[in-house]
């Protein structure tokens, strides 16, 4: 009984720690983002406006996966003038599956969001999904995209 409860705690502690790494990484992952975004997720306010929006509650951060790996690798066409940035294609950023996936899962489950966490597989079949985009996404199909959700 003794050894069950030790390594019953054992893996625990091991699950613990993995999970650690994994929020670390990601975290790590975001610094490229928190340029624009801010270390809270909130966007960086420049006067009255913000360098880009929030990332707290977000329909593209907390819904469907795929539409938020298209924006990070393909980024979005400067439209308007609500934020001063653009939403860079971030592709060269973020070249393996792993990298993409600590990212997508770090602004998923932080800042207040919930979502589910994104794996290294889910990455490399969005990847593969969004390979032939060569351009930056337009808000419009953003809002295509995730009316068909």
């Amino acid at each position: 009984m003794k050894l069950k409860t030790l390594l019953v705690a054992t893996s625990a502690c091991l699950l613990s720690i993995h999970v650690q790494a994994d929020e670390a990484a990601g975290k790590m992952a975001y610094m490229t983002c928190s340029a624009c975004h801010n270390a809270d997720g909130q966007g960086l306010p420049l006067g009255d406006k913000k360098m880009a929006p929030s990332l707290v509650g977000s329909k593209i951060v907390n819904g469907d996966p795929s539409i938020l790996a298209l924006v990070i690798l393909k980024g979005i066409q400067k439209e308007g003038v609500e934020y001063m940035g653009m939403m860079a294609a971030l592709e060269l950023a973020y070249p393996d599956d792993q990298k993409l996936a600590d990212v997508m899962t770090y602004v998923r489950q932080s800042f207040g969001n919930t979502a589910d966490a994104v794996t290294k597989e889910d990455a490399a079949k969005y990847r593969a999904q969004w390979q032939d985009v060569n351009v930056p996404v337009s808000r419009a199909k953003l809002a295509e995209l995730l009316a068909a959700e």
